[in-house]
């Protein structure tokens, strides 16, 4: 027999998918939920976050529960199909942080990070470090972290050794070493299309070539990959799988399996950028690639720069069997890791913070998702495709007909700044797409300040788009 509150809540899902709960309607709150239904309040909580983990419900801060629906993903972007072949990756052009606004960088706000529990943790893990945090800290990380780490992910999403891991300056650092264990000056890498700008411009800067994979709601064109690696035309893959910069989709796990499978059949490294796995929308994390991964070809890699503090600049990786030539690399270029946040990160994931900190976090990303989508789909166009992603920080807009370069200058005399499509590829591909942050607040709640001046952002954006599509 069903828990009360699965029962309770499938009630409610009916109610909603038959009309009778209209969509914005205001819910009862938990305490008269109790009273109507004879449960306990337990249930009646379990109840609702059941319903706002599957997306018929959403919250407002001071305000209560609301009905809402599934994104719709109906009307989602649609990508070309096109013949991967070897090019060179353009760099984005370098904007200065006063044209970083809100939209820009897929990053929390403020009002998302547990600062004050955070800095506790900063000071109690560097009380407990003593006098090792005067001294270098060790080249593959600090033990204690390591640990944690293991053990966070060992509960969470998949078995992980504290042996296995390296710690990192952040995602894009472990990212580089892996590029620099794997690859030489003019070897092409395969990607997803589109493709986080970022890689794009590490890759460029790093004098790599590319081979641009198609990438759509169906997953990966597994079978242009496989041909690549077959004729040695890539030397190192270099995709995500969880929440993918900037669409948002999930590869399937039989995509991920096969993935795993073709890195061992040719021997080539897959670097995974794993670093949006634990931003689902619900409670149940995807797997990533490396779970699948018997023979080590798979170089993991992730980060707390989208989970909890961007400027800790704190990574890992798990390099499979290159674990020695990573671990050398870095001793001879980097040393080791800021001590100080490695502590702080450590106490806060032990200490059981980090878990609770994710699960409030995911609520609220899905109610800031369903909150851009609501506010997009009433300004934008109709014939606007919106990405209908299930965690990440970003939604991807297209639009037949739009010139999201002479939207962007068109934006930025109203200070609204955002990334175009086009720098998400090599091949003037995307030109009528463009990528939004959802990390910050466009309703009221708590703390979020300055949520005012960024909704009218995007409806002035909106306003925009018509004006440039005619």
């Amino acid at each position: 027999m069903s828990a009360r509150y699965i029962e309770l809540s499938d009630e409610i899902i009916e109610q909603i998918s038959t009309g009778k709960l209209a969509q914005g309607q205001r819910m009862p709150s938990i305490r008269k939920m109790t009273r109507q239904h004879s449960v306990s309040i337990t249930t009646a909580l379990n109840c609702y976050h059941r319903l706002q983990e599957q997306g018929w419900l959403h919250s407002v801060p001071q305000s209560g529960f609301f009905v809402s629906q599934p994104l719709d993903k109906s009307g989602v972007p649609i990508f070309p199909k096109f013949k991967a072949q070897v090019s060179k990756p353009r760099a984005a052009a370098l904007v200065p942080p006063s044209q970083r606004g809100p939209l820009f960088s897929a990053q929390l706000s403020p009002a998302l990070i547990p600062m004050a529990i955070l800095n506790r943790a900063l000071v109690r893990g560097n009380l407990k470090s003593g006098d090792t945090l005067y001294q270098y800290p060790d080249p593959q990380g600090e033990m204690s972290l390591r640990n944690a780490l293991a053990s966070h992910f060992s509960q969470q999403y998949f078995p992980l050794e504290s042996d296995n891991l390296v710690i990192t300056n952040g995602c894009m650092d472990a990212v580089r070493t892996a590029l620099e264990i794997t690859t030489r000056l003019g070897d092409a890498v395969a990607v997803s299309s589109p493709c986080f700008n970022g890689l794009l411009s590490l890759l460029e800067n790093m004098g790599r070539l590319v081979v641009e994979i198609p990438c759509d709601q169906g997953g990966l064109d597994l079978l242009q990959l496989e041909q690549h690696m077959a004729d040695q035309s890539v030397t190192a893959c270099l995709l995500s799988a969880n929440f993918i910069n900037p669409q948002g989709i999930c590869l399937s796990v039989q995509q991920k399996k096969k993935i795993a499978e073709l890195a061992t059949q040719y021997s080539i490294a897959v670097i995974e950028d794993d670093v949006f796995l634990e931003l689902s929308y619900n409670q149940v994390a995807p797997l990533p690639i490396k779970n699948w991964d018997s023979d080590g070809w798979v170089i993991w890699c992730g980060s707390v720069s989208k989970t909890l503090a961007a400027g800790y600049r704190l990574g890992w990786c798990d390099p499979g069997r290159y674990f020695q030539r990573y671990l050398a690399h870095r001793d001879a270029l980097s040393i080791s890791v800021n001590q100080l946040a490695q502590n702080a990160v450590s106490e806060f994931v032990t200490s059981g913070q980090y878990i609770k900190h994710l699960r409030r976090l995911r609520l609220a990303l899905a109610a800031r998702a369903y909150s851009y989508h609501q506010l997009l789909r009433e300004n934008l166009p109709a014939a606007a495709r919106i990405s209908a992603a299930e965690g990440g920080l970003v939604i991807w807009v297209q639009i037949t007909g739009l010139d999201s370069e002479l939207l962007l200058d068109k934006c930025k005399n109203q200070g609204i700044h955002f990334r175009i499509g086009s720098e998400f590829s090599s091949l003037n591909l995307y030109a009528d797409c463009f990528r939004l942050n959802i990390g910050w607040a466009v309703c009221d709640e708590r703390g979020s300040d300055g949520w005012q001046k960024l909704r009218q952002q995007l409806i002035d954006l909106c306003a925009l788009v018509k004006e440039t599509t005619g």
